[in-house]
């Protein structure tokens, strides 16, 4: 079964400490929409923790990080639960909460990591299309990828690494992996890997 992992952005990295005391302090927020809170371990650059979904009976794990002078909220899970975290933590803490984003020109990095097994381009310049799916084998071996490759905007791709991982990532920084990971080693990819792609992008 597919895993799941939702990237948020939360500032400078100088914010830790703070969020750091307002999650330790606030066990749950009443305007948390019925997400319980509680941090599980903390060190300078980063804090790990878990959150409670009421009306769901189920526990998400969640990671604040520092990384190049920012802080990144990850959450292994679905775009919905994951939304539904982060909003929590905003609310909580005090502190905006927004989406990371990897730009088309971050994401052509990962099309030189693997084989190519599908991808979305949007901005497309035919009349009549908006956004462009290219499915197969070797999606990047293709004269139609290279001709939308120079033209377009990549929204979207679908790579098996060097390792073997069949991943998903998107422009907004929501990530699939298709191969079976834990969602422990999933976060550990997604920092070492994806991270860097978009961490030197303006806040």
């Amino acid at each position: 079964m597919p895993s799941a992992c939702k990237v948020y952005e939360l500032g400078d990295v100088s914010k830790l400490p703070s969020i750091r005391e307002a999650l330790e302090a606030g066990a749950k927020s009443e305007r948390s929409d019925s997400v319980k809170l509680t941090v599980l371990e903390g060190s300078r650059t980063s804090l790990r923790g878990a959150a409670e979904l009421a009306g769901e009976g189920r526990r998400v794990a969640f990671e604040i990080f520092g990384f190049r002078g920012k802080l990144f909220l990850l959450v292994p899970a679905g775009k919905r639960v994951a939304r539904r975290v982060a909003k929590a933590i905003s609310e909580l803490t005090g502190v905006e909460v927004r989406e990371a984003v990897i730009p088309s020109r971050k994401l052509e990095v990962l099309l030189a990591e693997g084989v190519v097994k599908l991808v979305i381009f949007d901005m497309v310049r035919i009349p009549g299309l908006r956004r462009v799916m290219l499915t197969g084998d070797a999606v990047s071996d293709t004269e139609m990828f290279k001709e939308l490759f120079q033209a377009c905007v990549i929204k979207y791709v679908v790579f098996e690494d060097r390792e073997g991982i069949l991943l998903g990532v998107s422009d907004s920084f929501s990530v699939v992996a298709f191969s079976r990971l834990a969602g422990e080693d999933l976060l550990e990819l997604v920092k070492e890997k994806l991270l860097p792609l978009a961490a030197g992008e303006p806040w």
